[in-house]
């Protein structure tokens, strides 16, 4: 498994940030094309981007970061901290009297909507992008249902929005390059400057987060095509 440029940082643009125009229709990816995440949070206060090379096919690849178990991963780094994750989503919907999460519950992309976010879209095969609506250290806050469409549209003051992408493209021969970026965006001034204070606290840890999270998609991906055909479906 080879890395590379798995840190780009993160930016924060200023507060008179130059308005991005998006289609009203999602864009169609093609080469350097814009990207689903471009077209649903096109402004951010916070980007983050993280890469890395996966020796597997881009559909082996598609296939594994859709079904991984991230609480599951031989990292402890994520599964402590998405074990307190779980904890505090527990509360929440115990709180909002909503249904009771398995005793053994699984984190993949397919069920984000368990954990308070939603998914936005997703081009098969090789880009999926989930959001989230939220008040800073809120967990409650973020299970009101939303659509695509309110997502893009909503505006409410106190709020702070955020999306992020995962996309698979071909890199060479039986090789693919993940990506995935982090797009975080305050409603207004005030919570604007609580998200840049909360930032400077967790960033760091963010940062190595998400690559752990990568990293976990390639080990299983690269597993799945070293192994024999007849046991590639069983490989977790």
């Amino acid at each position: 498994m080879q890395n590379i440029s798995t840190e780009q940082g993160e930016s924060r643009q200023g507060e008179e940030q130059a308005t991005t125009n998006a289609s009203h229709e999602c864009p169609q990816r093609s080469g350097a094309g814009p990207t689903l995440l471009e077209y649903f949070l096109p402004e951010a206060d916070i980007v983050v981007n993280h890469e890395i090379v996966v020796m597997a096919t881009p559909e082996v690849t598609y296939a594994t970061l859709k079904r991984v178990d991230f609480a599951r991963s031989r990292s402890l780094l994520l599964r402590a901290l998405f074990a307190l994750r779980l904890a505090g989503v527990r509360r929440a919907r115990r709180r909002l009297r909503l249904a009771a999460l398995p005793a053994h519950a699984r984190i993949t992309l397919q069920n984000v909507e368990d954990y308070g976010e939603f998914k936005l879209a997703e081009r098969e095969g090789s880009e999926i992008v989930i959001g989230s609506i939220a008040r800073l250290l809120n967990v409650e806050s973020q299970f009101t249902r939303r659509t695509a469409d309110e997502f893009k549209a909503f505006d409410c003051p106190g709020h702070v929005k955020a999306a992020a992408s995962f996309v698979v493209m071909p890199y060479g021969q039986n090789r693919t390059l993940l990506s995935y970026e982090g797009r975080i965006r305050a409603i207004d001034t005030r919570t604007r400057r609580r998200l840049f204070l909360l930032d400077v606290l967790t960033a760091p840890l963010g940062r190595l987060v998400t690559h752990r999270m990568l990293r976990v998609v390639a080990r299983v991906a690269e597993r799945q095509c070293a192994a024999p055909a007849r046991y590639r479906q069983q490989a977790t």
